[in-house]
């Protein structure tokens, strides 16, 4: 198991072993996107876990950014006691925490967001294909567009306020940034709609607002969804080959790690490690950007092959970690 265990260093911060905590959402803020009592607890057992690099739940940057009435916001400054104390658990323990930010576009998952006449955004007026509520999203006009890096910059200054050792940049899942890149969602005729090179733009134009905003010290990361379906289903959609160029640019918007999962396909899948196809493809064309591979990992055997066979740097532990959080340290036993 040894390397499971080996450190590496991402712009000067080191992790301990190549075991990554991946974002969870805890459905615990206030309605107004604070932490409460029970985020902390929830986050606490983490902060011992002994993980090497932990990635805090997604948090809107906008409050009409949200998916969930009770989702985390780093839309204000209000937000910075509540946030210092979630990132102080982290930093207390010497665990190196990122937290992610998003915005929901048109995924809308809690009714009560819907209230007077709001409706939500999207690349196009097209119903998005994973929410249950049947609603109409309005397109974004240029204008709304060119305000959405500026909202994730200024949530990741916050973030950087509050103690976070860097961001993570939300593309999957069909998120307003997985909205753009899918074709699905995004039936757009300029300059974001298109090709690939046209559908990641807005996604690009986040990053580099990002790190202009941040500087060289913190770590910028992106979750990027690498394809509307999954590996072994016929391809409908974003495919692997969009993954694969918008990886094999990262490197120029100084990116400094790539969390890969799926795009409208979402996280669920069959087995252990259902990324794994994927993810060495993206990989390879993300070259030296270090990557995590996650989806239902439960078994270190599991995650020291993906490591083995060069399909990832980190391997992300969700859900085993989560029931059990002493799961690393069981690993670290193992022969």
């Amino acid at each position: 198991m040894s390397l499971l265990f080996e450190p590496l260093e991402i712009r000067g911060v080191r992790l301990n072993n190549r075991i990554a905590a991946p974002p969870m959402a805890s459905l615990s803020s206030t309605k107004t996107g604070l932490p409460t009592a029970d985020t902390l607890e929830n986050y606490m057992p983490l902060t011992e876990s002994g993980a090497g690099l932990a990635i805090v739940e997604h948090h809107a940057v906008h409050a009409e950014g949200r998916t969930r009435l009770r989702q985390l916001l780093l839309d204000r400054d209000e937000v910075l006691p509540y946030q210092e104390d979630l990132a102080g658990l982290f930093s207390s323990k010497g665990m190196p925490a990122l937290v992610q930010i998003n915005h929901a576009g048109s995924y809308i998952v809690d009714e009560d967001l819907l209230e007077n006449g709001w409706l939500p955004k999207g690349p196009s007026p097209i119903r998005h294909p994973r929410s249950n509520i049947f609603i109409m999203p309005v397109g974004l006009s240029l204008q709304d567009i060119s305000g959405i890096p500026v909202l994730f910059a200024e949530a990741a200054k916050r973030a950087m306020k509050a103690g976070y050792r860097g961001v993570e940049v939300h593309a999957a899942h069909g998120y307003l940034l997985g909205q753009f890149l899918s074709p699905m969602t995004n039936r757009r005729s300029d300059s974001y709609g298109g090709s690939i090179h046209n559908r990641a733009r807005l996604l690009f134009e986040v990053c580099e607002a990002v790190r202009y905003a941040l500087g060289d010290e913190p770590i910028v990361a992106v979750r990027l969804g690498m394809a509307d379906t999954l590996p072994g289903s016929e391809p409908s959609g974003q495919t692997i080959d969009d993954a694969r160029w918008v990886a094999s640019e990262f490197s120029s918007v100084g990116l400094d790690l790539l969390d890969l999962s799926g795009n409208m396909c979402g996280y669920e899948g069959q087995g252990e490690a259902w990324f794994a196809p994927y993810c060495r493809t993206v990989k390879d064309a993300a070259g030296k950007v270090p990557t995590i591979c996650t989806g239902g990992i439960k078994n270190a055997e599991t995650a020291l092959d993906l490591l083995k066979r060069r399909e990832c740097d980190l391997v992300g532990v969700g859900r085993a970690l989560k029931s059990n959080p002493g799961l690393v340290k069981e690993w670290k036993k193992k022969p």
